[in-house]
């Protein structure tokens, strides 16, 4: 023990340890006590309550059988029943396994005594009760039966039952006994422990007293000295005995103050001489910093030079490199204030710390300032002035002001600029003078460079401006497969958003680019590289864009060389949409021709050739007759077709313009179709009064006969064809709906393009050219108005026609008078000249004049017909604008205009082409296009030769009537 003793006194870490090894065994044996005490009482209650849980619950299922058993003897005594013999066994068999796990259970001697009687009971209840009784019962001696169970048997299971209920009630009076129990035992170690935490704190205590007394005392000594050898006293320690921590230290401390006295007095020597050496290192350190002040101010001034010279190369903008030129160098030369000015015509300019006003007073003193001297002397001119007001500011002082004249020299020792510094009450020294005409030759270069870019950049751009005026795109590719250069067109045509997205790029992101809008791409992307590579024979090739329209581009390529070596490659696209669809036009032309003329041509020869060779019925010939005549009409209309729009188009066709009342147009045009379409109904439904439209009143009529005819035509099956009037602002809706094939969505966007005619086994059998609509556009936006069509392909179609209202509607539109008709007479209504070059046109025209009560004579040449009209005088002239030899109706109008004799016959003019604004010139006010009924050319010199204002007027009727 004095051993252990002795090794815990040498070390503060071991005593401590040990006493708080004591401390921690004690509180964990306390622990560990209370936790096995408890551990124990619940085990012992958790086995109690078990045990008798599983008591309780056999009791009950013992007493529930044995009251089955009962029954079932019962229910087999009453009806003998099989089963219920079965099931009074099966109970039985439970019955026992119930006892079985009931005696394996630890129980009391009264239980023992319970099983024992229970056993004995069912035993002789199957041995003897049950026999007997079901013996009675078999027999039907139910007198005897009810005797023997009234003889106690009853009893015997009733007082099972009655115990089972007792029984559960005495164990759960136990189990609130345990409980009790449980509680107390753990309050009781509850409190224990509570006395046995409270012994291990006073102990604590105890120990922490120790520990301060044994280790805190002597650390406050061991500070105290310490703190009195820091004020320069000599220290005592008292601890110097002890064996542990506190004495080493103790001895440490004093061996460390020793040794430090010792080493004070070496000090102290040493630092007398530090100060001699101090003294030397001062001078020194005055000395070095004055050269380094002059490192730093040449430090600084090579900054401000290096800034100059970057500022020199970052950027090629003329403007911004002045700008930056005398900021820098006036920050360089230390100035004031400076200025720059090219000498070349436009006289650029830039500033820093000089006025708007002091520079158009230094631009106007150019030519007659210190200028002229350094332009001689090439060299830099220092002048000296009073300083303005201004620039002293606040200081009362007269003072100089000096400024630097530095001349900026080319190559060829030329002045191109001149810069100005000006420095307020400070001198410049010559060496600054010679660091300014440094700094100017590097402007110098600066400026041959900018010079340089100047004129590269005009190049570049005017060859760029030759580049975005054609028509074609361009686009030139390196050998390296990347986009040099490119034009606008070519950036418009393959829809680049701009130039800085198409140049520069590689054929991976061309040819990606070029992948939504073309229609064949892989061809495109092997036509090219074939190109590029040289590899292709074949140097132009087409391309089919589909984005954002469809146009047909035609590529052709040449390879660019530079001392005979292959530089690059031009690919040019020329756009040969207009050229493809004309060829396509041509085509479809040539096709509509050879089936539309063609065929009713086919069938007027045909019937012709019947008429001329063979005998016919008359019933027959009036059927071919009505053949022809219904073949020629067709052939008319395709005919009129083609030429209205080739006059549309070469801008020839003219326009009268007049209030044209829509309703009536229509009312008309369903009239003639009620007659010739009599499977289709008619409806006009007027939503509006204002239908009427200041336009030509043949060609609207010549819109809505197209459009109507068009819903009969593609409605083979009938059905209605509804024409709605309606207004929308300042514009009447004319929409024509009809229940036929309907239009496929495809090919709506086609509907109007010239020739085109919706392929489809539906529509084969229907003719037309397919320029309706295409003239009917036309004659639309001639009236500055739109056309729509919205249509669902087997639910029919509307066409919807928007024209501009006129400012004002008339308060009432009467229908037209019916033409005039005249009655043929019996002598002579006049002579008539016939100048036209179709031979059976003028025999047929002559029949009907003759017909009509004239004299007819016809001639085929215009000097022939002028000599017979100034012997004859007729009273009136047909003539044909294009006669035979090529001859001009024209010029006999103007032959006899210029003949007083004959200025005042009437002409009628018959013609095939329609010369509406040369008519109008001559005052005409209607125009007869051949064909027409002959009728109507007799009831026009009627009208001619029986008007009394009929002199010199040229007779134009202005509707064609069958």
């Amino acid at each position: 023990m004095s051993e252990l003793r002795q090794v815990l006194k040498k070390s503060i870490t071991r005593r401590f340890t040990a006493m708080m090894l004591m401390f921690l065994s004690l509180l964990i044996a306390g622990a560990a006590i209370v936790l096995y005490t408890n551990y124990t009482a619940f085990s012992q209650y958790q086995t109690t309550l078990k045990a008798s849980k599983e008591k309780q619950v056999l009791v009950e299922q013992i007493a529930d059988h044995t009251n089955q058993i009962f029954f079932r003897a019962r229910g087999y005594y009453a009806f003998l029943s099989p089963y219920e013999y079965n099931e009074l066994f099966v109970e039985k068999e439970k019955l026992k396994q119930a006892i079985s796990s009931f005696k394996r259970l630890p129980l009391t001697s009264e239980e023992q005594v319970v099983v024992a009687s229970i056993e004995s009971f069912i035993s002789n209840f199957f041995a003897n009760v049950f026999p007997t009784a079901s013996g009675y019962a078999k027999a039907g001696q139910y007198e005897s039966l009810r005797n023997f169970s009234s003889s106690g048997v009853n009893q015997e299971v009733n007082n099972l039952i009655t115990y089972a209920s007792t029984y559960k009630k005495k164990n759960e009076q136990l189990l609130l006994q345990e409980n009790r129990t449980l509680f107390e035992d753990v309050t009781r170690q509850s409190l224990w422990f509570i006395l046995y935490i409270l012994v291990v704190l006073i102990l604590s205590l105890w120990v922490t007293k120790r520990t301060t007394r044994d280790i805190g005392a002597p650390l406050e000594r061991l500070s105290v000295e310490a703190n009195r050898f820091s004020h320069g006293e000599l220290p005592h320690f008292q601890d110097l005995h002890r064996v542990d921590e506190i004495g080493n230290l103790a001895r440490s401390l004093d061996f460390l103050i020793r040794q430090i006295q010792i080493k004070e007095e070496t000090l102290m020597a040493q630092n007398e001489e530090l100060q001699a050496q101090q003294d030397e290192l001062m001078m020194q350190q005055e000395e070095l910093q004055e050269a380094l002040a002059k490192m730093e101010d040449n430090e600084r001034y090579l900054q401000k030079r290096n800034r100059l010279i970057q500022s020199l190369a970052n950027t090629l903008d003329k403007q911004e490199l002045l700008q930056s030129i005398v900021r820098n160098i006036v920050e360089v030369m230390d100035a004031d204030k400076g200025i720059i000015v090219l000498l070349n015509a436009d006289k650029d300019i830039s500033s820093f710390g000089v006025s708007p006003l002091g520079v158009n007073q230094f631009l106007n003193g150019l030519k007659d300032g210190p200028l002229v001297r350094i332009r001689e002397t090439r060299q830099p001119y220092v002048l000296t002035r009073e300083s303005t007001e201004a620039e002293r500011g606040y200081q009362e002082a007269a003072s100089q002001t000096y400024e630097l004249y530095l001349p900026v020299l080319q190559a060829d020792q030329a002045v191109v600029a001149c810069i100005v510094l000006s420095r307020i009450g400070r001198t410049l020294s010559e060496l600054e003078k010679q660091m300014a005409i440094g700094l100017a030759k590097q402007i110098s270069l600066s400026l041959d460079k900018l010079a340089m870019h100047e004129e590269t950049e005009k190049q570049r751009q005017m060859t760029q401006d030759m580049l975005d005026t054609i028509q074609e795109g361009v686009q030139l590719i390196g050998i390296n497969g990347v986009t040099l250069q490119v034009n606008r067109t070519f950036q418009e045509l393959l829809s680049f958003p701009d130039r800085a997205s198409a140049q520069g790029i590689g054929l991976a992101d061309y040819f990606k680019h070029m992948e939504g809008l073309t229609k064949d791409h892989e061809q495109l992307v092997s036509c090219v590289n074939a190109t590029l590579s040289g590899h292709s024979e074949n140097k132009t090739h087409l391309i089919e864009l589909t984005y954002p329209q469809v146009r047909y581009i035609q590529l052709y390529a040449e390879p660019l060389y530079r001392d005979q070596e292959k530089w690059g490659t031009l690919l040019v696209y020329r756009d040969i949409t207009k050229e493809y669809e004309i060829d396509q036009m041509k085509s479809e032309f040539v096709s509509t021709v050879s089936h539309e003329l063609r065929t009713p041509l086919a069938s007027v020869l045909g019937f012709a050739e019947l008429l001329l060779n063979k005998e016919l019925k008359p019933e027959r010939q009036h059927r071919y007759t009505t053949a022809i005549y219904q073949e020629a009409r067709r052939l008319t209309a395709l005919i009129n077709d083609f030429l209205d729009l080739q006059r549309m188009e070469s801008g020839r066709q003219t326009y009268e313009r007049e209030l044209v009342p829509l309703e009536q147009v229509v009312r008309e045009i369903f009239g003639l179709y009620r007659v010739q379409s009599p499977l289709h109904s008619f409806e006009l439904d007027l939503q509006t009064e204002k239908t009427v439209i200041e336009g030509d009143r043949d060609k609207l009529r010549q819109v809505i006969m197209n459009l109507v005819s068009n819903a009969v035509k593609y409605s083979p099956a009938g059905g209605c064809v509804r024409v709605v009037c309606r207004n929308e602002g300042n514009q009447l809706l004319v929409e024509v709906h009809d229940e036929g094939l309907g239009i496929p969505p495809e090919a709506i966007p086609h509907l109007f393009t010239k020739f085109y005619r919706v392929d489809n086994s539906d529509r084969r059998e229907i003719g037309g050219t397919g320029l309706g609509l295409a003239i009917v556009q036309e004659i639309v936006h001639i009236h500055n108005g739109e056309i729509a069509v919205a249509s669902e392909s087997g639910h029919g179609s509307t066409f919807t026609v928007a024209l501009p209202l006129p400012e004002q509607q008339p308060a009432a539109f009467n229908e037209p008078d019916s033409p005039e008709t005249y009655p043929h007479s019996l002598h002579s209504n006049g002579n008539v000249v016939i100048i036209e070059d179709d031979v059976n046109l003028s025999e047929l025209l002559r029949d009907e004049l003759i017909g009509s009560g004239f004299t007819v004579y016809a001639f085929s040449h215009a000097a022939q017909a002028l000599t017979a009209i100034e012997e004859i005088t007729p009273d009136a002239v047909v003539l044909d604008l294009v006669l035979q030899d090529g001859e001009d109706g024209w010029k006999v109008i103007e032959t006899m205009r210029e003949n007083p004799k004959l200025r005042s016959i009437p002409i009628v003019i018959s013609s095939a082409f329609e010369e509406k604004k040369k008519a109008f010139d001559l005052g005409a006010k209607g125009y007869l296009i051949k064909p027409y009924h002959p009728d109507t050319l007799s009831k026009a010199i009627l009208l001619a030769v029986t008007s009394n204002d009929a002199d010199g007027q040229i007779f134009i009727p202005d509707q064609i009537k069958d």
